[in-house]
């Protein structure tokens, strides 16, 4: 399978088991490094996302204020000619918003984090020590970012009109909301999940640095094993 990896961490289980007496420390320390990056890559992706999120959602509730403001009765022809102007240019400010949410020139919003695409598509973070599947983070299906758009989210036809048609808009626009609303939360239970792996990532890293300063021990191996026990227990509750 021809899986996306965005970045990697590999050790085997075997190099804390088989002979503690040759453990490489400096490799192991340079993998606990790069899976604590790892880590920090994906809390960054994150980050992204809930901004766009949070950009979406303010426009999507300024264009329902508009499309609730053209349905009062007492609305003037000028007050009428205004929102029609602004509902379009708030839909292509989201598009804009959507477009631009990128990391290292990957779009973030066009679908590509989809759950829905092919598996040999998917993007997984590699945050473990030892180089199994519970290690691994499938980002689409954590995330499951539909492509976003107006015309996905079934807004590019919006526009001020009967108040038949006004109501069905706010359904539209409610529909898309509880979208964003939906994908917020995934995006929050996956960056719990990063903050607790970094955190038993942090601790494995101490364990090495006083590791190395100090003569090894069979007591120091042992830690380092119940570290990485408590590490795969982690990825399992996720």
């Amino acid at each position: 399978m021809n899986q996306k990896v965005i970045a990697s961490f590999v050790c085997k289980s075997e190099d804390f088991t088989s002979n503690k007496k040759h453990i490489n420390q400096e490799t192991d320390f340079k993998n606990l490094e790069q899976a604590f990056h790892n880590v920090l890559l994906g809390q960054r992706i994150i980050t992204l996302v809930e901004k766009a999120y949070g950009e979406i959602e303010t426009v999507l509730s300024q264009v329902k204020h508009y499309v609730s403001s053209s349905l009062l009765s007492n609305l003037e022809d000028s007050q009428k000619a205004i929102l029609e102007v602004k509902i379009p240019l708030s839909l292509k400010a989201l598009d804009k918003i959507a477009q631009t949410s990128t990391h290292k020139g990957q779009n973030l919003l066009n679908g590509n984090l989809s759950a829905s695409v092919k598996n040999n598509s998917h993007f997984f973070l590699l945050v473990g020590s030892i180089s199994s599947s519970e290690n691994r983070i499938n980002l689409n299906t954590s995330l499951d970012i539909p492509s976003i758009s107006t015309k996905s989210l079934g807004l590019e036809k919006l526009s001020v009109g009967s108040k038949q048609d006004g109501f069905n808009e706010l359904m539209m626009l409610e529909n898309a909301l509880a979208i964003i609303i939906q994908l917020k939360q995934r995006s929050s239970s996956l960056r719990s999940h990063l903050e607790k792996v970094n955190q038993y990532l942090s601790i494995s890293i101490e364990n090495h640095h006083a590791a190395n300063t100090a003569p090894y021990s069979c007591e120091q191996a042992e830690e380092l094993i119940r570290v990485a026990t408590d590490f795969r227990n982690i990825n399992d509750d996720y």
